[in-house]
C-alpha cells in the first residue's frame, strides 16, 4: 500500500485505554457528560466506556493519509498537529467549561508496518496511557503535557 488513502480500507481503527486519576484540581460540573474525553478538532469532548476496572476506553477511527517506509500521515476528526507530528488529545473541562487538563498523546509512535499489518488483518491498533501520579506545580495549576503510549495490534 502506498500513495493516498481514499476508501473505507485505509480506515484505521484504533482505541486508546485511560488508566488514570485525572487531575489533581478537577471540578468538573455536575452532571456533565463532557466533562473528560477524547477531544475532536472542535474541541468536542468525546467520553470513553467506563470498564470493569475503572479505566476508560475511546475508541475511534483515522484515515491513512499517506504511507510509505518511514511514516504514516493519519487524519480525521481526533488528529491534532502538523502531519509530521500529528497527535491526540485528552482532556478535562472544569465545571466553567475551560480546560482543566490536557494530555497530548503521540500518534507518531504507529509504524508503517503497524498501519499496513492493521489494514491487512483488519485489527485495531491499541495503546493503554497509564498516568496514575498527576502533578500540579505549586500554585496549583494541574501539569499536562505530553505522554507517550506503545500502540499494538490486536
Amino acid at each position: 500500500m502506498g500513495g493516498t488513502a481514499s476508501d473505507n480500507a485505509d480506515t484505521l481503527r484504533l482505541r486508546l485505554v485511560y488508566e488514570g486519576l485525572g487531575p489533581v484540581h478537577w471540578s468538573p460540573a455536575a452532571g456533565a457528560a463532557d466533562a473528560f474525553g477524547l477531544q475532536d478538532k472542535s474541541e468536542v469532548l468525546h467520553a470513553g466506556s467506563l470498564r470493569a476496572d475503572g479505566s476508560f476506553a475511546f475508541e475511534f477511527t483515522l484515515r491513512v493519509k499517506s504511507i510509505d517506509a518511514d511514516a504514516v500521515v493519519l487524519v480525521g476528526d481526533f488528529a491534532h498537529g502538523k502531519p509530521a507530528e500529528r497527535f491526540l488529545y485528552l482532556g478535562w473541562r472544569n465545571a466553567a467549561g475551560h480546560y482543566a487538563q490536557r494530555l497530548k498523546v503521540p500518534l507518531t509512535t504507529i509504524s508503517s508496518s503497524q498501519v499496513r499489518n492493521a489494514l491487512a488483518d483488519g485489527k485495531r491498533l491499541v495503546a493503554t496511557l497509564a498516568d496514575h501520579h498527576p502533578k500540579a506545580t505549586s500554585t496549583g495549576a494541574n501539569i499536562g503535557g505530553t505522554r507517550s503510549v506503545t500502540w499494538t495490534l490486536a
